[in-house]
This record gives C-alpha cells, structure tokens and sequence, in this order.
C-alpha cells in the first residue's frame, strides 16, 4: 500500500462520516490527525500543543492543505510529498483560516477536530475512524517498537549506581531523538521514589539500586509506551513477590483484551486478578493504560468505558502494585497478540494465562 492509497482508504472513512452525518466538510488541525491522514507527516512546530501549523479540510470531492507561506514549501517537499492534495496558501500576516473554509464549502455544515468558530466540534467521533491500524501503519510501529527497544536496552545497560534522574533522562532521550524519536512523556524514578509516586518526574536523586524507566515515544506521529526496570544486586522478597503477582495482573489485562470485549470488561478482568493476588485497591492507585495510536491512549482502561476493542489496535496498559510496574505495547491480532516492545536481548519469562501464552518481560539485574 502506497501513501497515497493509505490516505484514499482514509477519506473513504472519512466521507462515510460526512454523509451519515451531513457535513459538506471536515477540517482537521490537530497534529495527531495530520500525522493520521499523511500517513506519518508533521505539522508540528511547537511540541506539547495539540494543534500544529498546517490544516486539512476534506469535502466530498477534494483535500486541501491549508497554511501560511512559512510552512508550505517544507510541508509539501518534506511532509506530503506523493499526496494529491490541493494547496491553499496564505501570507503569514493576513491569514484568515475561516475564509478559507467558507470560500471552499460555502454555507455547508462542517465538523472539525478542534473547537473552530462556526465548526461543529467532533474530535471524539472522528477519533474512532483512526482505527483499526492499516498494514503500514502497523509497519511503521514495528520499526517504532524496534527503536525504542534498542534505546531503552542500551540506557539499563548504561546506568550506574550514583547517576540522577536527569541524567538518566538524559541518556535514554538522546537515544530516542538521535533516531527521530520524540519522547512525549518520558518518567525516571529510583529507589523509593518508586514505591512513593506513580509518576516520579526526573529529579536530582541519585540513583542506589532500583531504576525505573518509563516512556510514551513518538515517531510517524505513531506512540509507543512501554517502561523497564533495573534492579542492582539481589532483588527485594518484597518487589520479587509483588512483581510475580503484577505479572498475573497483567496477563489478565491482556487476555481479557479480545476483539469483540469492551474496556470495561477487562478492567474488570484486571480487577479482579488484583485482588486474588492479595493486592485488591491497587488499581485505584493508577491510571491502568488502555489502547494507543496517534495519541498517548485513545482510549482509556477504565470500568466506565464500554468502547469495544478490534483487531488491529493497540493495547497498552500498565498495571502497576507499589514499587513495580508493568508497560508493553501489544499488537491485538485475530490469532492472538504479538508483544511489539519486547526484544530477545531483553530478560523474560513466559507466562500462560487464560489460554493465552506470551513472553513478558523480567526486573533487569546487574
């Protein structure tokens, strides 16, 4: 599949939106759409914003790229390049997006992805026309999962005893971002630090014996998550035996997550699998992952949440039992699923749970 075939099987969804639900347009401005759409572009200037610079407005016969004179000439030569897409641009001092809009659709209804003056604003169901994943998408995450694997890797083989968080941040999002890799969310913790936050941000605590890594990296405006622990000399009875039952947790998270089952049928899975593990409440204590794509999760692991997962997405969650954690991102296939952030460089056990039998991976010890 072509990029140009990837985008053509994506406004075929997207006017399916628009003619069940009257829309004579849809403009799309957030960066994880435009990513979407060019099947791995950027319109990000300024990291952390939802929006980027560009826009795309999509009718029942063409796609537009909307942007100023600053932008266009690297979007189109770096950005879209092979994409059949008309250009509409405008200088940066009297861009008016608007007029642009109205001049192309006229007095139709429009939905856009971002609250926009005079746009119906749909980004939650546009979002659900992201999945499943095409094939190159999930081609694309293979390498992503393949990149973030060798940075993680190398930087628990690197650290040392006497290293601070910063620069064990530091070490892992150079890894990350001298291959194109953006680590939108990157956790470092040490010692009690993980036991006392779920979220320990870097710090100037200097690393003893235990390390956790976390990251949400970034690349083809695809994320990948997943987290790592190393551990310095004989591991704990206490994190042993709470890791061995976040393991079950986990796969009861994972088994659960079937194409055909809602989000919260495997919270409730998962839930339940912490408490026969003697841990009951934990749960509570952290946010528990859910699926992921263009965004961190698209959609959240919670007991409220009747979204049903397909084949073809991908699951991410992140049990955690204080002290310990565990984070994958886990292709779900008709045949069963296929663990993208675990290499065989990486120490691992297999585990069977619910006929489910898959590689998860081991505390590193040095």
């Amino acid at each position: 599949m072509t990029k140009q075939e990837e985008l053509s099987a994506k406004l075929q969804k997207i006017r399916g939106f628009m003619k069940q639900n009257h829309y004579a347009g849809v403009l799309f401005g957030a960066q994880h759409n435009f990513s979407w759409l060019t099947g791995g572009g950027d319109n990000q200037i300024i990291h952390g914003s939802e929006l980027g610079f560009v826009n795309m407005l999509v009718t029942e016969d063409g796609i537009y790229l909307i942007t100023n004179n600053i932008e266009m000439p690297r979007v189109t030569a770096e950005e879209t390049a092979g994409l059949s897409l008309e250009k509409i641009e405008f200088l940066w001092t009297k861009g008016d997006l608007k007029k642009e809009v109205l001049h192309i659709v006229g007095k139709g209804k429009v939905a856009a992805d971002f609250p926009f003056p005079g746009c119906v604003h749909e980004a939650e169901r546009l979002s659900l026309l992201r999945v499943p994943l095409t094939e190159n998408e999930v081609v694309r995450y293979r390498e992503l999962a393949a990149l973030c694997n060798a940075a993680m890797e190398q930087t628990m083989h690197e650290v040392r005893p006497g290293m601070d968080e910063f620069a064990i941040q530091g070490l892992i999002g150079g890894k990350l971002m001298a291959q194109g890799v953006y680590p939108v969310v990157l956790l470092v913790g040490t010692d009690e630090r993980i036991f006392n936050f779920r979220h320990p941000m870097p710090t100037q605590k200097k690393l003893e014996k235990y390390c956790m890594v976390v990251i949400c990296a970034q690349r083809w405006g695809l994320i990948l998550n997943m987290t790592r622990l190393v551990h310095f000399g004989a591991i704990s009875a206490e994190i042993d035996a709470r890791y061995e039952a976040l393991h079950q947790v986990d796969m009861a998270y994972i088994a659960a997550s079937r194409p055909g089952n809602s989000m919260g049928e495997v919270w409730k899975a998962g839930s339940e699998e912490y408490a026969k593990q003697g841990f009951k409440g934990e749960e509570l204590k952290h946010y528990q992952g859910g699926t992921c794509g263009y965004l961190t999760r698209e959609q959240g692991l919670h007991p409220g949440n009747g979204y049903v997962i397909q084949e073809g997405e991908i699951i991410a969650h992140n049990p955690t039992i204080t002290g310990t954690k565990l984070e994958d991102s886990i292709l779900v296939k008709k045949s069963g699923f296929e663990v993208l952030t675990l290499s065989k460089a990486w120490p691992s056990k297999e585990i069977s749970y619910g006929g489910v039998n898959l590689k998860r991976p081991k505390i590193l010890v040095r």
